[in-house]
């Protein structure tokens, strides 16, 4: 093409592609379907006809002329969680697949940071925002984004939120109750009796959700808690490591503590090792969420598998999809690993 050529416009492509431009414009940017817009081969003589003629596709025109940017806005609490940054990877995965960017935003768990971010995202008009940020029982808290929320749907932005929550819209969840009934049963009925539990702030939902589950698997063993050994503390690797310290003067009473994340179970581990106290020789320690790693370092660790990766593209069907329910709920399953062996409910 010479200097004096007039770049190529969608209109070239579909006439060398022949189709409509209509149809050309579906195969390069996508609806909702991404990739999945048009058959394969309509697909792939539109994308031939783009490369011959070096068409390339302008997200800030596809912006502007459908009044909204073909991103997705991810909402997390900490970019530097592995829960996190495993879902980010998961939704950006998906979004690839669909035609669109991910734009990632961190509250750093600080509730009023996530309010001002909500309310940012009104001038960066969205498609959808996910939010996959922990849920409290703090009312107050729960409605100030509960009505920013609203406040975007209303402009047109699609809700999801990940996680179990009040706040009515569509939702992606896992049993995490079930699937800490099923690992506390495991871990009792291979013997042991004296339980720690270390989890995050007990405001948190999916903190007392997998307290609960697993006390009340130890109940159906006649197996109680005492109060004192039952730790809240941060959802990470310093919470686990600092909730060691208030079990400390008790800890040669106990067969296992049960992190409720594995981020929390590495520092608790640290810290027993510190101690002196071999692990798992002396105390076993358990975890949540099933980090990879950790079960290349402890061959028989016991945690719960959660298809952290999967909520990305869920969150997406239920988002961008035209056929998705607004008030639809899809359920994701956990699995929990006992000594290595996934659990098979009976």
């Amino acid at each position: 093409m010479s200097k004096s050529a007039k770049p190529a416009t969608l209109a070239d492509v579909a006439r060398l592609a022949g189709v409509s431009v209509p149809a050309a414009s579906r195969a390069l940017n996508g609806g909702v379907r991404g990739k999945q817009s048009g058959s394969p081969e309509l697909r792939s003589r539109v994308e031939e006809a783009a490369r011959a003629l070096g068409y390339s596709v302008s997200p800030a025109a596809q912006a502007i002329k459908g009044g909204r940017a073909r991103t997705v806005a991810f909402i997390v609490g900490d970019i530097d969680d592995f829960g996190s940054a495993t879902m980010i990877a998961g939704i950006m995965h998906a979004a690839e697949e669909r035609g669109v960017s991910v734009a990632v935003r961190t509250t750093r768990d600080d509730s009023a940071r996530e309010i001002d971010l909500l309310a940012q995202l009104r001038g960066e008009r969205h498609l959808a925002v996910v939010m996959a940020t922990s849920r409290t029982t703090d009312a107050a808290r729960e409605a100030a984004v509960k009505e920013q929320l609203m406040v975007l749907n209303d402009h047109g932005a699609r809700i999801v939120v990940i996680g179990d929550n009040d706040l009515g819209f569509p939702t992606v969840t896992v049993d995490n109750r079930h699937a800490a009934r099923l690992l506390a049963e495991g871990l009792a009925d291979a013997g042991n009796r004296r339980f720690a539990m270390v989890s995050g702030p007990d405001i948190e939902v999916t903190a007392l959700e997998r307290v609960g589950g697993f006390a009340e698997g130890l109940a159906a063993r006649d197996i109680g808690v005492d109060e004192r050994d039952i730790v809240h503390t941060e959802f990470s690797r310093d919470g686990g490591y600092r909730a060691v310290e208030q079990l400390r003067d008790r800890l040669a009473e106990l067969d296992v503590i049960a992190a409720m994340s594995d981020a929390m179970a590495v520092g608790v581990i640290a810290r027993l090792r510190e101690l002196g106290v071999p692990v798992p020789a002396d105390i076993e320690v358990t975890g949540f969420d099933h980090v990879p790693m950790l079960g290349d370092v402890l061959p028989g660790f016991s945690t719960v598998e959660v298809p952290l990766e999967e909520f990305g593209g869920a969150a997406l069907a239920l988002a961008l999809d035209e056929s998705a329910d607004a008030a639809e709920t899809i359920a994701l399953t956990a699995t929990p690993i006992l000594h290595g062996t996934p659990l098979v409910p009976a």
